[in-house]
């Protein structure tokens, strides 16, 4: 990897609220195996520094399809948007060993780490050998994205992860039926953007998924929540929960414009949902994931009807989040919220430390700044603002050494 000289990289604000040094300004002391020292400085920052961001659920293309995003330039994305770790799931899961060996081999050097999810089911409901996908590099488990929720399945497989293990394994929801395609002729349902499934297909989901949990156990998490009502029944339940960038930061009235970049899965919701998703971010109550998916343009830029489904959040979940923020928190607290979402919780969640900034720990950093006023965010985002920058990330001394020279 890198072998350079020790650097010292600052003066920067650190942002750890479990740290004793949060919002204090040091420079810090980094070689290859970490950080040697962390020396307090008066003068002002250039950029403020915290444990290195983590998304909860990025989507990839199958590796064999021409057309998709290689895992390199997923990564490549992720960097640029201030994440070091991904959990990465596939477009309809992951249910065979090979496939998973295949992308372990491509994510050598890569410029963020990939953690995958895998499938306990294919996609006629067929039981995945599991063991066989744990042993292929398998970090969590996943239910294809595009196929009927296999409920027979899924309480097979509940209570026996438990035994083979895995910090996580993510729900992505909500189907009705098989073969529903694009958007239905109903106008009534034109503008749902996805399957034709309301919302209220997410409690019935997220009801039955209860159910099974109470009988099977296991860990378990859900995502992405989009409505005020799923997000009343986790909280209601204390299940784990995360939302997608998207459905915080913009509502149902985009799909009025039958732009086919906000044709999303599952489909943009009301003003009240929304509203409700920003009240529990700001108060830490649920999870935060980019939901991205890197739809090859020729999919993606067609007629509304005819586009797929999804986008890239993976470079703008960090502004978004800090424009949300601004209008709940103080600066210095909305500092610790944002890194809360993006770093501490999910890195507790997946089990990945440390959760702080001190001597000692590995290069793994996230290299931000706030400048006012804020600037428009590139396109397609255009039209919405944000105050924060993402420089990048740090897990080599190279990347110390880049970033210090653009920065001071």
């Amino acid at each position: 990897m890198c072998q350079l000289c020790a650097v010292q990289f600052g003066p920067v604000q650190v942002v750890a609220p479990s740290s004793p040094w949060h919002l204090r300004t040091v420079v810090l002391e980094l070689e290859s195996a970490g950080v040697v020292d962390i020396l307090p400085v008066e003068a002002p920052p250039v950029a403020a520094v915290s444990v290195g961001w983590i998304d909860l659920h990025a989507w990839s293309w199958q590796p064999q399809i021409a057309s998709a995003e290689s895992l390199h330039a997923m990564a490549a994305r992720a960097q640029r948007g201030g994440y070091t770790h991904l959990l990465v799931g596939g477009w309809y899961g992951w249910s065979d060993p090979s496939i998973l060996s295949f992308l372990q081999k491509e994510t050598q050097d890569t410029q963020a780490n990939l953690l995958f999810l895998a499938s306990w089911a294919d996609e006629k409901g067929n039981i995945a050998p599991i063991e066989s996908l744990r042993a292929a590099g398998a970090f969590g488990w996943s239910l294809p994205l595009k196929q009927l929720m296999p409920w027979r399945t899924l309480a097979q497989a509940l209570s026996y992860l438990r035994y083979v293990g895995g910090q996580i394994f993510i729900l992505p929801f909500w189907e009705g039926a098989s073969g529903e395609k694009g958007v239905p002729e109903a106008p009534e349902l034109a503008l749902a953007g996805w399957e034709g499934i309301p919302d209220y297909a997410e409690t019935v989901a997220l009801h039955a998924i209860i159910a099974l949990h109470r009988r099977h156990g296991g860990e378990l998490v859900v995502g992405p929540i989009t409505t005020a009502e799923g997000l009343a029944i986790v909280q209601a339940h204390d299940l784990v929960a995360f939302t997608g960038i998207t459905y915080a930061a913009a509502s149902a009235a985009e799909l009025l414009s039958y732009q086919p970049f906000w044709k999303v899965h599952p489909p943009l919701r009301s003003n009240r949902d929304q509203s409700a998703l920003r009240a529990a971010l700001s108060k830490r109550q649920i999870l935060l994931a980019s939901w991205d998916a890197q739809v090859p343009a020729e999919e993606k830029n067609r007629e509304w009807s005819s586009a797929e489904v999804g986008h890239p959040t993976l470079e703008v979940v960090a502004p978004l989040l800090w424009a949300i923020l601004s209008a709940e928190h103080p600066p210095a607290e909305r500092l610790s919220v944002l890194v809360s979402l993006l770093a501490e919780a999910p890195r507790k969640l997946l089990g990945l430390s440390p959760f702080t900034i001190e001597k000692g720990m590995p290069l793994d950093f996230t290299i931000f700044r706030i400048q006012e006023p804020a600037q428009a965010l590139a396109a397609p985002w255009q039209g919405f603002t944000s105050a924060l920058q993402v420089l990048g990330t740090i897990r080599c001394l190279a990347d110390a050494h880049s970033l210090r020279s653009q920065i001071l």
